[in-house]
C-alpha cells in the first residue's frame, strides 16, 4: 500500500496534537495502521511552522497553506486553523482533489459548512470533522446499552461542556472571542460536541430546539490593549 502524504494547516496546539498522533500509528494499531508521510506543515507564523517541522518530523514547512494543499506528494490534509479560514482552505484542498479531515466547527456559521460539505461532495474524496468524543470507550459502552434496550426507551437527552481554558480576562485575546473570526463562538466551538454526541447515539431528532447563551467576560479590552500573544489561553464561555 502507498504511503499517504499529510499536510496539517495551523501548528498551534490542534495541529501538534494531530501530527504527533501521526506519528503513533504504528506503535498504536502495528500491522494495521496505514503508512503516512508527515509532507508539509503549513502556519502563517514562520518560527511556529519550522518548530513543528523540526520537533514533530514533517519534511518541511510553508507559510502559505496554499503550498501545502497543490503540494502533490500531499494526499490528505488536515486543518487545524482558525475557523475563519477553514472554508478557503477545504475548498481549495477539494478542489487540488485531496482528502480533508477539519476541526469542528467546520465553518464560522450554516453557510460556510453547508458550501464545505457540497464542496467536499462535488470532490468525491474522504472527508471528515474533528468529533473526536465519539470514539471514547464510555461512549462506546452507552451505546451498546441503549441498543440492548436495558435502558428502555431513551427520552430526554441533558449534555453539558465544562472547560476553562480563557477565565482569565486579562488573559490573551485569541480569535475565539472574536466574533468576525470565530463565528458561533463557545457553540460553534464546544457544543457542537454535545449536540454530535446526542445525533451519533440516537440519530437525527425532528423537534426543533431552542436554547440561550450569555458571556460570563464581556470585555477583553485590557487583553487588546496589551497587545497579548495567544499561545494557550484558558476560556470560560457559559451556554445554557
Amino acid at each position: 500500500m502507498d504511503s499517504i502524504g499529510i499536510a496539517v494547516i495551523g501548528m498551534g496546539w490542534t495541529g501538534e496534537v494531530h501530527a504527533r498522533s501521526y506519528a503513533q500509528l504504528k506503535s498504536r494499531f502495528g500491522d494495521e495502521a496505514p503508512e503516512v508521510r508527515l509532507v508539509v506543515c503549513a502556519d502563517d507564523v514562520e518560527a511556529r511552522a519550522e518548530e513543528a517541522r523540526s520537533k514533530l518530523g514533517f519534511e518541511k514547512c510553508v507559510t502559505d497553506w496554499r503550498q501545502a494543499v497543490e503540494d502533490e506528494n500531499v494526499g490528505a490534509v488536515i486543518v487545524t486553523s482558525p475557523n475563519a479560514t477553514h472554508r478557503e482552505i477545504c475548498e481549495a484542498a477539494f478542489a487540488n482533489g485531496k482528502h480533508v479531515f477539519c476541526e469542528k466547527p467546520v465553518g464560522r456559521d450554516g453557510e460556510d459548512t453547508t458550501a464545505i460539505e457540497r464542496s467536499a461532495r462535488e470532490a468525491g474524496v474522504v472527508s471528515g470533522v474533528g468529533y473526536n468524543y465519539r470514539h471514547v470507550p464510555v461512549v462506546g459502552q452507552i451505546q451498546k446499552l441503549i441498543a440492548s434496550g436495558k435502558l428502555g426507551e431513551i427520552t430526554h437527552y441533558r449534555g453539558r461542556f465544562l472547560v476553562g481554558y480563557g477565565s482569565d480576562p486579562n488573559g490573551a485575546l485569541s480569535w475565539r472571542f472574536q466574533r468576525e473570526k470565530s463565528g458561533l463562538g463557545c457553540l460553534g466551538d464546544l457544543m457542537s460536541h454535545v449536540i454530535d454526541m446526542a445525533i451519533f447515539r440516537w440519530g437525527r431528532s425532528r423537534d426543533s430546539r431552542a436554547g440561550h447563551t450569555r458571556s460570563s467576560i464581556q470585555d477583553r479590552s485590557c487583553s487588546r490593549a496589551m497587545g497579548l500573544i495567544f499561545r494557550r489561553a484558558r476560556t470560560v464561555l457559559e451556554v445554557t
